[in-house]
């Protein structure tokens, strides 16, 4: 069994895949390969997978397959994997950071600072505390969010339309009754034909509040 390993990993993922079989980093190799291994960078398109006809699996190492066509590679019979919860921890604490710049104004005491000015009296913060945070999507990672918000003494809401229940927030009929009173809402969906484009102008009119958006999804488009 050949493993071609596509895109950037951890210098020991050769030698840990070894047991398996034969470990490759060359590109050139594709047409023999039984497993390809891809982060991001990497487009596991119609063409790419038609240029591996012993192909046989798919990992992607994280959590969104956007960068795969999954439809036409299962079409195939190869089998599409990731790894939904390597990162979770991580993607986690950097939604909860960005959420915590904002109301301390940290970038902004900062690039004052590196350029020899004291903001203390300009800069006004405010705190999470009390403040609502609404989570689209409440998979691995919007859970270790809401667990980390409820921490801070915040109200925690999310919308999924495949989830009803979750011990980490109050689930929201609609999305509109989900965003309506946020203070905070942080995105984490798969992106889809469905969410694609999900946070648009009505759902930014439906906002009572001006509500800081944190997205550590699949870049802009959301939006």
């Amino acid at each position: 069994m050949l493993i071609l390993i596509a895109d950037a990993f951890d210098a020991a993922m050769p030698g840990r895949l070894a047991v398996f079989g034969e470990v490759t980093d060359d590109p050139d190799r594709l047409s023999e390969a039984d497993v390809v291994l891809v982060r991001s960078k990497t487009t596991c398109s119609k063409e790419y997978i038609d240029s591996a006809p012993s192909l046989k699996l798919i990992i992607r190492g994280g959590v969104g397959i956007d960068n795969i066509d999954k439809e036409y590679a299962e079409s195939k019979g190869i089998v599409v994997r990731n790894t939904p919860k390597a990162s979770a921890i991580a993607v986690a604490e950097l939604a909860f950071a960005l959420m915590l710049s904002v109301p301390n104004q940290i970038i902004k005491s900062h690039t004052g600072m590196a350029s020899g000015k004291w903001l203390k009296k300009e800069i006004k913060r405010t705190e999470l505390y009390g403040k609502t945070l609404c989570l689209l999507g409440i998979g691995n990672i919007a859970t270790k969010v809401a667990e980390r918000a409820a921490a801070f003494g915040m109200r925690v809401v999310a919308y999924d339309k495949y989830v009803s229940q979750s011990p980490a927030a109050e689930m929201m009929p609609t999305i509109d009754e989900a965003v309506k009173d946020a203070d905070y809402i942080s995105m984490h969906l798969p992106l889809t034909s469905e969410t694609r484009g999900i946070f648009n102008e009505h759902l930014i009119s439906v906002c009572i509040r001006k509500p800081v958006v944190i997205n550590t999804g699949r870049g802009l488009h959301r939006c």
